[in-house]
């Protein structure tokens, strides 16, 4: 990035604004208003007109519930915008009042109507309840009948239909009558105004009720035809009215003065001589120069640049935290571990190849744009690895292996079928839970050893101190590994990275009687590379008790294996119990049943693996990994006029 600082006199503002509005090249630094000489500009003539044209048509907007732009496009003038806007506003207007008046009616009605109800079953005038010097009436709903003999001796009249009661009785006994119809659930309720027959009144109101649905109906209708009329104008038109507005208040981000203005802000460097060339052909002094770090009083923007693949990615990261302008960018780091992490957990042909269809269809449905673009195609990254796992290690398909295991012949498999699939799995999930572990082990080395690297390679230039921790770090990772690793040799994967990509590791084990204290050899080498974490006492004196929690997250990645295990579990009872319960029986009723429900299981198995895989592979990055070396806090490259709608 450079920073760019520029400057002309005011009467070329509008057209300056207008240029860079239209290059989208330059990240604007807000002028404050600290300077006696440069005040924060004001916008320019047309922005009150611009406002409230935008506030009207947003309002239209929401009227006619346009939340998504038309596939139709429409062009629009701006000098044409005001009339159509204010006449469109005035039928809206008219529409919705109708419609909000026709909503409160029915409303009312509805209360009505609830209120009558329970009234018109007693079949008594309204009047009856109400008029009378020295009897109470009290009515409402009761969960079982009441009699006139069960108030004790006290004269009442008592009127019920289901679940509703009214009682006539004197008002020197009316608590006693209370307590009495408590006991049988009584809820008191008001008697509705009016008078007549309530059941000639619920008619009425029900009547009503229709008429004004129907009324309703007919301006929801209208509604929709303006809507569908004049979608693709409103749309058009919010999208130029926030472009001239987003012009025409820019003066409130530059420091302006009787007669001049600056404009603050960073640009790509390589597009410096560009903006240059464009503005001092129009009379506007132009200087930038690369930002030091020494003297830059503020972290210039960041603008992320990632191979088109790694693209997809980028969001991830600014949901994390924006790196910062000064350390490397994690995206291509957070690209590679993150669909491997998600296909090893998923570790399935077919699931993979279900991911990776949902991909090419948001390729070819979907806007690039779109949040959901980006979260389709990572999957879809993370698919191909299952896809690649699922055929070549695990050999298994919607939780079905390719071959039964060794000694387990009556396992369910496509032999089972007679599908003989040539490639053979190296790990069964079922019966290969040691070998998911110790790869587990060796992922979170092979991560949180590069996360070290990279941590180092941050501040190298910046702390030497802290970059000497960093390397003190990855000594103790890789001691805590080797040590791990030469305590599970007794599992092949160990063993064979023992005696192979380590080889040249030092075998010679502790002299000091660790080892017996123990209970186990412990390489010596080992043991000093982990004490290699006191390198970090240059970062704090407290550093060194964190061996355990580095320990912790070494550990935490065996959760790849856990999900791993447990999806393939899961699919593997659903396909054991409906194959063999109620497919291959051969009943035709119960085989159609269970066809659908095997596609409900292993979609549900799909989506709950999709959610759980997708969330962990996420958390290992960022909580596990990223701490390592990650600051973040750096700010999103936005250049003036970057939309991010569609365009018109």
């Amino acid at each position: 990035m450079a920073r760019a600082l520029m400057a002309g006199p005011r009467d070329k503002l509008p057209s300056v604004i207008a240029t860079l509005h239209e290059m989208k090249l330059i990240h604007i630094i807000d002028h404050h208003g600290e300077d006696e000489t440069f005040r924060i500009g004001k916008p320019l003539p047309p922005a009150a007109d611009l406002s409230e044209n935008l506030v009207k048509l947003r309002s239209i907007a929401n009227l006619l519930a346009v939340k998504t732009p038309p596939k139709k496009k429409e062009t629009v003038r701006i000098e044409e915008l005001r009339g159509k806007i204010l006449t469109l506003e005035l039928n809206i207007t008219e529409e919705d009042a109708a419609r909000k008046k026709a909503e409160a009616l029915l409303s009312d009605l509805d209360r009505r109507i609830d209120e009558l109800r329970p009234f018109a079953a007693l079949e008594l005038a309204l009047e009856t309840y109400r008029g009378y010097g020295t009897i109470a009436v009290l009515v409402g709903h009761i969960v079982k009948e009441v009699s006139e003999a069960d108030f004790e001796g006290v004269p009442t009249e008592v009127f019920q239909a289901p679940g509703f009661v009214a009682v006539f009785a004197p008002k020197s006994a009316a608590d006693q009558v209370l307590g009495v119809l408590a006991k049988f659930g009584f809820t008191q309720i008001d008697i509705p105004t009016g008078e007549g027959n309530p059941e000639a009144l619920l008619d009425e109101a029900l009547a009503d009720l229709e008429k004004w649905k129907a009324r309703l109906e007919e301006i929801e209708g209208r509604l929709e035809t303006l809507r569908d009329r004049h979608a693709a104008f409103v749309v058009a038109a919010e999208e130029v009215l926030e472009v001239e507005v987003d012009k025409a208040e820019a003066p409130l981000r530059f420091a302006v003065s009787d007669h001049s203005f600056v404009i603050d802000g960073w640009l790509p460097s390589a597009r410096s001589a560009e903006l240059r060339e464009r503005f001092e052909a129009m009379g506007i002094f132009v200087e930038s120069e690369e930002p030091h770090r020494s003297h830059e009083p503020e972290e210039p923007p960041v603008l992320l640049r990632n191979p088109k693949p790694v693209r997809p990615f980028e969001f991830l990261v600014h949901l994390y935290s924006t790196p910062n302008y000064h350390e490397l960018d994690p995206t291509q780091f957070l690209s590679l571990a993150a669909p491997f992490f998600f296909g090893f957990m998923i570790g399935d042909a077919g699931y993979g190849a279900l991911f990776i269809a949902l991909g090419i269809v948001a390729m070819i449905r979907l806007n690039r744009e779109s949040i959901w673009w980006r979260i389709f195609m990572v999957t879809a990254i993370g698919g191909v690895w299952a896809l690649i796992l699922g055929l070549f290690i695990f050999g298994e398909a919607f939780g079905i292996p390719f071959h039964p295991p060794p000694a387990h012949l009556e396992e369910l498999s496509f032999e089972t079928f007679g599908i003989s699939i040539p490639l053979q799995p190296i790990i069964h999930k079922a019966f290969g839970v040691a070998d998911m572990v110790y790869l587990s082990i060796l992922f979170a080395a092979m991560h949180l050893g590069t996360a070290y690297i990279i941590g180092f390679v941050n501040e190298i230039r910046h702390n030497k101190k802290h970059a000497l921790a960093k390397l003190g770090w990855f000594l103790c990772l890789f001691g805590l590994f080797t040590l791990l690793t030469f305590s599970l040799r007794w599992n092949g994967i160990a063993l064979w990275v023992w005696n192979v990509p380590l080889g040249w590791f030092p075998r010679t084990i502790e002299p000091l009687g660790l080892s017996g204290f123990v209970g186990v050899k412990l390489p010596l080498v080992s043991l000093v590379l982990i004490f290699g974490a006191f390198l970090a006492l240059t970062e704090s004196v407290i550093a060194p008790i964190e061996i355990a929690g580095l320990l912790a997250n070494i550990m935490s990645y065996t959760r790849l294996a856990g999900l791993g295990i447990g999806k393939a579990a899961i699919a593997s009872a659903f396909n054991t119990i409906l194959f063999r319960g109620m497919i291959f029986p051969g009943q035709i009723g119960f085989v159609i049943l269970g066809i659908v429900f095997l596609i409900m299981a292993h979609l549900l198995v799909f989506l709950l693996g999709w959610i759980s895989a997708g969330i962990q592979a996420l958390r290992l990055n960022y909580v596990e990994a990223f701490i390592k070396f990650y600051k973040g806090n750096g700010t999103p490259f936005r250049p003036f006029g970057m939309r991010t709608t569609q365009e018109v």
